[in-house]
């Protein structure tokens, strides 16, 4: 009787779980039906039959709605009778208590997708609770117990769908949530796409888990970084920095998929703006306009696209009548978002509504001129005087946008400039804006180098009404000075090799009081170089002889850079290369930016003129020597060397060669220390000089490859990247030979972990091989030149270098399929590069003595395409394939199947035994874009 009832049971429960996974509007309906006949049996049996019938979906290796349908029925069912109301006493009823248990008991089941189905299962039943529910802490302890065992589940899908799972029991005004913790945890350091997601989508959210969050919108997937910013557009702008609004947008709006970069623009940006109901200038206030200046113009223009024109004409503080903003209104976010709007009406040839928040040129110059006077009034703070040269540099901004064709307005915009660039309000910002846009305003290119000039010259030596005379200096005072001079840099020279001396000896103290003399000293040189200088007078009026403070040396250099690169200055006109001096003259000047200024000046000079360049070579390697700690000099040095090397080619200032080994040697090196010579190389030259002689010796008998090279390895991120990048323009522009060596070097600092996070150098390289492969005609030659090299530098490197941690198999496959005959390359360039390499790889395999793992050349041989039509090459190909195969037999039978496959490309009769998986698990790894 009891079969037959039990018999009879279960044929109705078939019945309905049969019935309910085609469509999930009948679940209501079966639900009461199920509920009654529930009603009709034993607690004990019903549950064992419905278990029963439970066991077919979960028990299902493959993922189908109607298994979703079925388990969401029976999740429904199982909460159905219990209300979940935070306000009931009752206690839960038994059948959904071990419904619980038989899910937790099972959770450890030998197969991974009955793990999933009962996650999911789990996730479901937590979800149907309602929004009210609540649970028993022993459950919700046991819960979390088993569910952090399965995210540590060897199948990425466990792990997902446990962190589904999880999700209603976390707490996020819990400092201490294991839950949250364990969420925060995978989001960062799960390597699977598809774990990182579901934390993102199922993460409850406050402070920790925000900041979680920022740090996804780098990841390696766009999916995951899109799903960062969908998490963080739905937190108000206000819990965020600004130092956070910034990056979000800076990085959002420049993201490389299209999907990320949609998103921002669609939904960040518009959701930020709905925040401050539409204000732009709220908006921009909230980025802070003079920190995040060029992302507020980017997400501005953005907004603007989908703007009513009025709109935004409405918003810009203008007075209807003058079509100004009063100067004393005038703020770094209105001056903005004027110069914002004005370029949108340019930029869409809507002169009619420019003319509506614009004057005439005469009236706007009038205007800064005001603005300017106010500057002047009194004095302001500093961060006052910022705010001002910001609003200044917005409306010389603006003055791009108006007609030149009005000769007046025009003469008044040169008389302007002219007159701008003698105040003491200038920025290097404004000087550039104004000096480059002055272009404009005096085509002429004599005739705007000779005001430009004038005002160099005028800075320089101003004209001050007076009838005192100061006595002129003598010939003899001014070489007393200059001795004086003189003798204090050597002095300077000599501290630097004592300190180097006594850092070295571990003589720390001494180390630092040799500093701090040092640095008295270069206060004292300081001040000889700022003294007034004499002055004599000209009818009536005061000329001072040349001034070489550092705010007017900052802001002549300042006007002579962007003059010079204007395009239409093609060569050294007289006036130019009077002003060369000035440039030469500021070399030694104590304050830095001076000397960076001046350096700058000098490299566009000798761009302009290749005697020159051949000339001051080597006053740009003297700064290596003389200036041991000042990284902004060195940096803009680099960048003047070259683009020397760049125009003229390296054979043009007979540059010696680098041998190849001697470059490879170092790759594994990184300097801690930033001296360029080190002590390695003196030694090796002979016998050690004082610190003034070796420079001259170094400057005589220059390696400069040599000292380049070692850059790419400094530990100055800046020095670094800049050294990177002049080589990959130098092998791009054809202006280096034989660089092989230098590609083995660019591909390992790719892939060296050490470089992960510089995301300036991983581009710029990525750009490089793209133009390389098309630019290169012996691309292929040389990357076959560079491939075991590259291989041997990372095999080579000692236990402690990051570059123990690269993938070797992906960097050679890196490299073979740059060189695969099966690219998509625009090169004409016939020459098979993998016929060559496949005898040297199996070569390299049968060497006994190669320190490069086996393993990964017999795996690159699948990647091979090659092309080989003679016989004798075939016969010695099929030869070492042999030999290899013999090896691979004594040494590692798993790797058979390689050299069996990539034999079948030349002989089809052969078997073709498929590589054996070393995972059972589906892969973790990440899905690129």
């Amino acid at each position: 009787m009891a079969n037959k009832k039990s018999n009879k049971l279960s044929d109705k429960l078939n019945d309905i779980f049969y019935n309910v996974q085609f469509n999930r509007t009948s679940h209501k309906r079966y639900i009461k039906q199920l509920t009654s006949i529930k009603e009709e049996y034993e607690e004990e049996l019903f549950l064992n039959e419905f278990i029963s019938c439970l066991k077919v979906p979960l028990a299902t290796d493959k993922t189908h709605p109607s298994i979703d349908n079925t388990l969401e029925f029976a999740a429904k069912f199982a909460v159905s009778s219990y209300p979940f109301d935070k306000d009931s006493c009752e206690s839960m009823p038994p059948f959904l208590e071990n419904l619980f248990t038989f899910i937790l008991e099972h959770l450890n089941a030998k197969h991974s997708y009955i793990r999933f189905h009962l996650c999911h299962f789990l996730n479901m039943l937590l979800n149907s609770m309602g929004e009210h529910a609540f649970l028993d802490d022993t459950l919700c302890d046991k819960i979390i117990v088993n569910m952090m065992d399965r995210l540590l589940d060897v199948s990425h899908k466990v792990r997902a769908q446990a962190i589904f799972a999880l999700h209603r029991l976390q707490d996020p005004l819990d400092e201490n949530c294991p839950v949250i913790k364990v969420y925060i945890f995978h989001l960062t350091k799960d390597p699977n796409v598809h774990v990182r997601k579901a934390v993102l989508r199922s993460m409850a959210k406050n402070q920790k888990t925000l900041y979680a969050a920022l740090s996804r919108i780098r990841d390696v997937n766009y999916i995951v970084r899109k799903m960062a910013y969908d998490f963080i557009s739905k937190v108000t702008i206000r819990s965020l920095k600004i130092k956070q609004r910034n990056q979000l947008l800076n990085e959002g709006l420049k993201d490389r998929s299209d999907v990320v970069r949609e998103y921002v623009k669609t939904v960040l940006l518009p959701t930020w703006l709905r925040y401050f109901n539409g204000e732009y200038k709220d908006l921009i206030k909230a980025i802070d306009a003079e920190i995040g200046t060029d992302v507020s113009i980017l997400a501005l223009n953005i907004l603007f696209k989908n703007a009513a024109p009025d709109q935004l004409i409405v918003q810009v503080p203008i007075d209807e009548t003058t079509k100004l903003i009063p100067v004393e209104k005038l703020s770094s976010e209105n001056s903005l978002y004027w110069r914002c709007v004005a370029k949108h009406f340019h930029t869409i040839s809507c002169f009619d509504l420019l003319e509506r928040i614009l004057p005439e040129l005469s009236n706007f110059c009038k205007y800064i001129n005001d603005f300017l006077t106010m500057m002047s009034s009194k004095s302001f703070e500093q961060w006052e005087k910022r705010t001002h040269q910001f609003i200044l540099l917005q409306l010389f901004e603006i003055i791009k946008f108006f007609d030149l064709s009005d000769e007046a307005g025009r003469n008044n915009l040169r008389e302007l400039i002219l007159n701008v660039l003698l105040t003491n309000h200038c920025s290097e910002k404004i000087i550039e804006c104004v000096v480059k846009y002055f272009e404009n305003v005096v085509p002429d290119v004599n005739q705007r180098i000779d005001l430009l000039a004038n005002t160099i010259q005028t800075l320089r030596m101003p004209m001050k009404d007076s009838m005192e005379i100061v006595p002129e200096i003598s010939a003899k005072e001014k070489h007393q000075n200059d001795m004086e001079r003189a003798r204090l840099r050597v002095q300077i020279l000599d501290l630097q090799e004592e300190e180097y001396t006594a850092i070295q000896n571990k003589e720390y103290l001494k180390a630092e009081q040799i500093n701090e003399q040092r640095n008295k000293i270069d206060q004292v040189l300081m001040k000889m170089s700022e003294t007034p200088k004499p002055c004599i007078t000209i009818n009536d009026c005061v000329i001072e002889k040349e001034k070489n403070d550092s705010e007017t040396m900052i802001k002549c250099l300042s006007i002579m850079c962007s003059m010079m690169r204007a395009k239409s200055i093609k060569t050294l006109v007289t006036t130019l290369r009077c002003l060369l001096n000035v440039a030469i003259s500021s070399l030694d000047h104590p304050n830095d930016r001076v000397h960076v200024l001046a350096l700058d000046a000098l490299g566009i000079f000798c761009i302009l003129d290749k005697e020159l360049a051949r000339k001051h070579i080597f006053t740009f390697l003297l700064q290596f020597s003389l200036e041991q700690e000042k990284q902004d000099i060195w940096v803009i040095t680099l960048k003047a060397l070259f683009d020397l090397l760049t125009c003229y080619g390296v054979d043009f200032f007979d540059i010696k060669k680098v041998n190849n080994d001697d470059s490879a040697n170092q790759s594994n090196k990184r300097n801690k220390n930033i001296k360029l010579f080190g002590r390695k190389e003196e030694e090796e030259d002979g016998e050690l000089t004082d610190c003034t002689s070796q420079s001259i010796n170094q400057i005589q008998n220059p390696d400069i490859m040599k000292i380049l090279i070692g850059l790419l390895d400094n530990a100055n991120q800046d020095l670094r990247n800049v050294a990177t990048e002049g080589f990959c323009k130098l092998i791009i522009n054809l202006r280096i030979s034989n660089c092989s060596f230098l590609l083995s070097r660019i591909i390992v600092m790719y892939f060296n972990p050490a470089n992960s996070d510089d995301a300036y150098l991983c581009q710029c390289i990525s750009g490089f091989f793209e133009l390389f492969l098309k630019k290169v005609p012996t691309n292929q030659e040389l990357l076959e030149e560079a491939f075991f090299p590259t291989l041997k530098i990372i095999s080579n490197a000692p236990d402690i270098s990051p570059l123990q941690e690269i993938n070797l198999y992906e960097v050679a496959v890196f490299i073979l399929k740059l060189t695969s005959i099966r690219g998509d390359r625009s090169n004409m360039n016939t020459y098979c590069v993998h016929n060559n390499l496949a005898f040297a790889i199996l070569a390299e395999i049968l060497n006994l003595d190669s320190k490069i793992n086996k393993d990964v050349l017999i795996k690159c041989l699948k990647h091979l395409d090659i092309q080989i039509d003679d016989k004798l090459s075939q016969k010695n190909l099929k030869d070492g394939i042999e030999k290899v195969l013999l090896l691979v037999k004594k040494f590692d039978k798993r790797l058979i199947s390689y050299v069996e496959r990539f034999k079948n490309k030349f002989y089809p009769n052969n078997s073709v035994v498929e590589p054996q998986m070393e995972e059972t698990e589906t892969d973790d790894s990440d899905t690129e874009e």
